[in-house]
């Protein structure tokens, strides 16, 4: 072979070369394109999915707003007791300063349940036990008044029986307060 036959031969050999990563680079473009068009539908497809999931939050969001606004209420009662030593305290000095003669309180941590399920937003109650014999209308105005202030609190067990004094009544009471989840402190 002379030269210009080994000449004619390599630029063949190079367009042939070309024309193969000319047409695998077509290919790739090609797949390329198909997958850019399956992006663009899918995006599609999830915009109109996330207006829908947007409607139905501002449905949610206009059903629940008394519920909401309920809660927003309630929620510095809530906020103001974290720890058990704070609900005894407060218990304790309601009872003092009522004068009632309290023959025996106890109180306890206990977990919060509802229907036997877990309560994930206050996990714990203080529940105090407390034995008064005093006189009925001062019993049952500390009882409105530990109502008003502890709205949250709620009454586990009552039973009255007569005192031991003429007008007097023996209440036995169990108040539960629940506790709000302790913030980590940082």
């Amino acid at each position: 072979m002379n030269p210009k036959q080994i000449g004619v031969l390599i630029v063949v050999i190079g367009i042939i070369a070309a024309v193969q990563f000319g047409m695998s680079f077509q290919g790739k473009a090609r797949d390329i394109d198909i997958q850019a068009e399956a992006a663009i539908a899918e995006e599609k497809s999830l915009h109109t999915q996330l207006d829908a999931e947007r409607g139905t939050l501002a449905d949610l969001q206009r059903q629940s707003k008394e519920l909401l606004s309920f809660v927003a209420k309630w929620q510095p009662y809530y906020a103001v007791i974290e720890e058990k030593q704070a609900a005894e305290t407060g218990i304790s000095m309601k009872v003092r300063e009522a004068g009632m003669l309290n023959l025996s309180q106890r109180y306890q941590q206990v977990p919060h349940k509802i229907n036997n399920k877990e309560n994930v937003s206050l996990p714990v109650l203080v529940r105090a036990t407390l034995v008064f014999d005093d006189n009925y209308s001062t019993l049952l105005n500390w009882f409105g008044n530990m109502e008003k202030i502890k709205p949250t609190m709620r009454i586990g067990k009552i039973s009255l029986s007569k005192g031991s004094r003429g007008e007097d009544l023996r209440m036995e009471l169990v108040l539960e307060v629940p506790l709000r989840k302790a913030k980590p402190k940082t």
